[in-house]
């Protein structure tokens, strides 16, 4: 179902409150307004769904999907021996769609014998990618995922602070965390790391997918420019227009920003405020930090009592298995 007129004004309503209460940085003469917390990436069904076609774009698909999948199979006895043999809460952070965690499991059972209980446990801000996440889990029929606890969640650093206390019980008292997808890109790795690691117990696991600098640190611009991003993103910018705004990317901070960048004076009222934006001023929407595997690597080890880095053929993608 289509967002409705109401959800569309409550989040362009939502994004001018978040410009008045971050702020902005000047620059030229122009504004720079952020907003780029990954959580607002999914707040509506529309958001969400173009999370989705953007998973399908080729640009996306065979790297964060098809290679990591590939990976997963490829260490499925590293990954049962991470987590042992104990019944565990499979949490899959800032979950998509779940058919990484169908994969997953298959890996994991394909070592065990399907004989370790798993409760899987998705965490979105997404209401709709957590029905669909545990809809296609449960479709594959697994005998040993004996329950089900999706959770509204921002997906930060500390999205394990309340959440990873209810779900420990005597039952389930392991966590394995899968944090794929590329998802740690948009969060500064060091501090995401630490406030995640604080949440974890002795015993847990982690599992990360993601992309990996190789080569100059700041090349390869063009992709990020890619209609695949503005199709997603134009989404939460409702009520600024194509006429309005223009899609572009940039390297800058030691990251990559993708950003809408006024094309002609606007103002937008909320309530008794105004803000003016004018032509150059920008919005920006998200971020991603690049690490070379050696970076990650090292992160990972500052928090993990073991942790091993894999990387693909080309060593473009990694993937670590952390265990506290």
């Amino acid at each position: 179902m289509a967002d409705s007129k109401e959800n569309n004004l409550w989040l362009n309503e939502m994004l001018l409150k978040a410009f008045l209460k971050n702020g902005y940085a000047s620059s030229n003469g122009n504004k720079s307004w952020e907003l780029t917390d990954l959580q607002f990436l999914f707040l509506t069904p529309d958001l969400a769904k173009g999370f989705l076609k953007f998973m399908r774009n080729p640009l996306y698909r065979k790297q964060f999907f098809e290679l990591e999948i590939s990976m997963i199979r490829q260490n499925a006895i590293e990954i049962a021996k991470v987590i042992g043999d104990e019944p565990f809460n499979l949490i899959d952070l800032l979950c998509g769609d779940g058919l990484k965690a169908v994969e997953f499991i298959k890996a994991f059972n394909s070592q065990t014998g399907g004989k370790v209980q798993i409760r899987y446990c998705p965490l979105n801000v997404s209401s709709y990618l957590l029905d669909l996440a545990v809809a296609n889990v449960k479709k594959e029929g697994f005998t040993n995922v004996a329950a089900y606890e999706p959770f509204l969640s921002a997906g930060d650093g500390r999205s394990l602070r309340f959440v990873g206390k209810k779900l420990r019980d005597d039952k389930f008292e392991k966590h394995a965390v899968m944090l794929t997808g590329g998802a740690l890109a948009s969060f500064e790795v060091n501090s995401y790391l630490f406030e995640l690691s604080r949440d974890l117990k002795k015993g847990d696991a982690l599992f990360i997918g993601n992309g990996v600098r190789v080569g100059d640190r700041f090349v390869g611009l063009e992709k990020y420019k890619s209609d695949a991003f503005h199709d997603w993103f134009k989404h939460l910018v409702y009520g600024f227009s194509d006429k309005d705004v223009e899609y572009d990317a940039r390297f800058v901070n030691s990251r990559v920003e993708m950003l809408y960048r006024l094309k002609k004076p606007l103002t937008k009222k909320l309530k008794d405020k105004t803000i003016k934006f004018m032509p150059g001023d920008e919005l920006v929407v998200a971020v991603l930090y690049k690490y070379y595997a050696e970076e990650l690597d090292k992160f990972c080890k500052m928090y993990f009592a073991d942790a091993r880095i894999v990387t693909d053929k080309d060593a473009g993608y990694a993937f670590v298995m952390c265990k506290k």
